[in-house]
């Protein structure tokens, strides 16, 4: 074939496809024309949605497609648009047109504007769509005439933004938000079949949202299977998209990190609850600011169907790294059930909880106006816990203050709103301790119970951590087994309340210091008092209605005490001392005839006082009816020793002188 046979066909062809081009033109143009689109499309979607629907320029191209420009939704109000769009582009399918057909097999929606209102009311502005109306029957299209086939095979959604406007608003604030950047898309779209659909979006505050996967029986029964992403960079940001009031308060945290969320759903739509499959949640060194700390939170939190578990979960506070363990289930409904472990190496709670300070005293000012009394808080509670939980502490070391508490241990439930504490010990200066516990939510201000155990602690220390002004006054080795109950939450009814009984004892210690030791000495003027040493103390004391009551002995090489009054949770004193002391001390205190008096038959002195006053400032007095009791006893016993010297009968005997000189002496002193 030459070169003039090529051209000649060439140009055969070239005017076939020409003519056919322009035949299919004037045939689309013939069988989709712009006034067909506006004559029979935008009436049915006006009757349909009860919304003024306007379109701008239609073209129709037979590359291209149809494209409605500027498409208009109004609302039901009619002052602003419910939807638009720049551009609403219908791809059809070509050969179909030469039966006269048109089958659309893609649609796309480009930049549309969708916005939702929210009226003071509860309502919304789709609200009336929502509402399912009897439709007529539609006449039946005469025969012949075009039909537009709107069983398309794909849509797609570019560019799109969601407005919410809520005139409600939250804590009493409207607010607008913003959903953009929407894409989506839907192909082989089928009402009996699966199709897959994708959808990617931009939160407020930037998070940003993507989703995969398929819609299946959309007619009748819907269902899906996605996996889902919400990843969220800056957990700043994201706050200052939140509604008002809840920016409100989540600003108060200052909370900084980052987190991605992944979920797989599956399963009918109108089943949510049963949707999710498994998931997890990574968390990116999460940070909060609260209580005077900044902790921080990292690792992955794995979610089942109803359940969930950590891994690699770590709390970071105050520099300090702490493993956290979780596994919860039964998360769709109640009670929800948490399983906690913590476990790490050392915890120092001082750079958690820094000691506070004074708080300044409240000034008068100028004009000498008194401060207006403060008003009391309510007591918290009671709460209603859809939970049940239990969960564990293991540490290699803990440290309170000036104690150091190694291998602490806790285990703990909660069940019913009832904390209990099954078992919490460590070891703790030089000794051991021990407790359990029980806390009852469900009533206003709680209640609770304790029973603790101490072994083999040094007093000094514990006296150190908890009342530092009394440093170096109490030594020994402690032993404690006290029983606590009581309720409320605030300082005045946890005094009002508590109550408790138990015992104690210390052995090998001492007493000294500038408070109750400094005032006995000095009232007795016995410098050798001001450090007691003693072999034991011990006792039992009672608590109730802010007050102790004690009761105990201690035994020294200077002196034996017995103990027996009450000590406030003021600080006040009223407490009798019964008061034995050496035969070398008491030589100090009484000499004389009256140290004779004042000693028993092995010459330790006897010196029964009261105490009352304060911890820190104690007044002491003898007691004059214990004092005079022993001085009558003395005294009769050496009044009969001297007026009866010789005036026994033999073999003890005694003569009827002795009889009648005891009887006077008995009723001289009353005994």
């Amino acid at each position: 074939m030459n070169r003039q046979t090529l051209l000649k066909l060439a140009g055969i062809c070239a005017g076939v496809v020409l003519i056919l081009l322009v035949g299919l033109t004037i045939l689309v143009k013939l069988a989709i024309s712009p006034e067909l689109v506006k004559k029979t499309v935008l009436p049915k979607i006006s009757a349909a949605i009860n919304r003024q629907v306007s379109l701008g320029d239609v073209s129709v191209s037979i590359f291209s497609g149809i494209r409605l420009h500027d498409l208009v939704v109004q609302d039901r109000e009619g002052s602003q648009p419910f939807l638009k769009a720049g551009a609403l582009r219908l791809d059809y399918r070509l050969w179909p047109l030469l039966r006269k057909k048109v089958e659309i097999k893609e649609v796309r929606l480009e930049s549309p504007l969708v916005r939702i209102v929210r009226y003071a009311d509860g309502s919304f502005n789709f609200s009336d769509l929502l509402v399912k109306k009897q439709q007529p029957v539609p006449a039946a299209e005469p025969k012949g005439k075009s039909l537009i086939d709107l069983a398309v095979s794909q849509v797609t959604l570019s560019d799109g933004k969601v407005i919410f406007d809520d005139r409600q608003g939250l804590g009493g604030k409207p607010y607008q938000t913003e959903i953009s950047a929407i894409r989506f898309t839907a192909s082989t779209i089928s009402l009996d079949g699966e199709f897959p659909i994708s959808l990617q979006a931009t939160l407020p505050g930037g998070a940003t949202f993507d989703t995969t996967g398929t819609a299946a029986k959309v007619g009748t029964s819907p269902a899906i299977a996605l996996t889902s992403t919400i990843i969220v960079s800056n957990l700043a940001k994201l706050v200052s998209g939140l509604p008002p009031s809840l920016a409100e308060k989540a600003r108060k945290f200052d909370l900084a990190g980052g987190l991605e969320l992944r979920l797989k759903l599956a399963g009918q739509t109108k089943q949510p609850k049963q949707l999710l499959q498994s998931g997890e949640i990574k968390l990116s060194d999460i940070q909060l600011s609260v209580g005077g700390m900044r902790p921080s939170l990292s690792g992955l939190l794995l979610l089942g169907k109803d359940n969930l578990a950590s891994q690699d979960l770590t709390v970071t506070v105050a520099g300090q790294k702490l493993a956290v363990g979780l596994k919860g289930s039964n998360l769709t409904a109640t009670p929800i059930n948490l399983s906690v472990a913590v476990s790490g190496d050392k915890l120092d709670l001082n750079q958690i909880m820094p000691a506070k300070p004074k708080a300044a005293a409240a000034s008068a000012g100028t004009t000498g106006t008194p401060a207006a009394p403060a008003r009391s808080k309510p007591e918290p509670g009671p709460l209603n816990l859809p939970l049940e939980a239990d969960g564990t502490v293991n540490l290699n070391s803990l440290i309170f203050r000036t104690l150091t508490i190694s291998k602490p241990a806790l285990a703990w439930r909660l069940v019913d709103n009832v904390v209990t504490v099954e078992s919490l010990k460590g070891g703790v200066a030089g000794g051991s301790f021990s407790d359990t516990a029980r806390i009852n939510l469900g009533v206003k201000g709680y209640s609770y119970s304790t029973q603790l155990t101490v072994q083999g602690v040094q007093a000094d220390q514990l006296v150190s951590a908890f009342a530092p002004k009394a440093s170096g006054t109490v030594f020994g080795s402690l032993g404690l087994n006290v029983g606590l109950q009581g309720s409320g939450a605030l300082p005045e009814s946890i005094k009002r309340n508590l109550a408790g009984q138990g015992n104690f004892a210390m052995t090998d210690g001492k007493l000294t210091g500038s408070g109750f030791m400094q005032g006995l000495a000095g009232f007795l003027k016995a410098d050798a008092l001001r450090i007691l040493r003693f072999a034991r103390y011990g006792g039992t004391l009672g608590i109730k209605g802010g007050v102790v009551t004690l009761n105990s002995e201690l035994d020294g090489s200077d002196a034996h005490i017995k103990t027996s009054g009450t000590a406030g949770f003021d600080k006040s004193l009223n407490m009798g001392l019964d008061i034995r002391l050496s035969p070398a001390i008491t030589g100090q205190v009484a000499r004389g005839d009256l140290g004779r008096f004042l000693t028993d038959s092995q010459g330790w002195g006897v010196m029964p006082l009261k105490v009352v006053g304060t911890v820190g400032s104690p007044r002491f007095t003898l007691d004059a009816s214990l004092a005079g009791a022993h001085l009558k006893g003395k005294l009769q016993e050496e009044l009969g020793r001297r007026l009866l010297k010789g005036k026994q009968g033999a073999a003890g005997t005694q003569q009827p002188e002795q009889q009648l000189l005891e009887k006077g002496l008995k009723g001289l002193f009353g005994r």
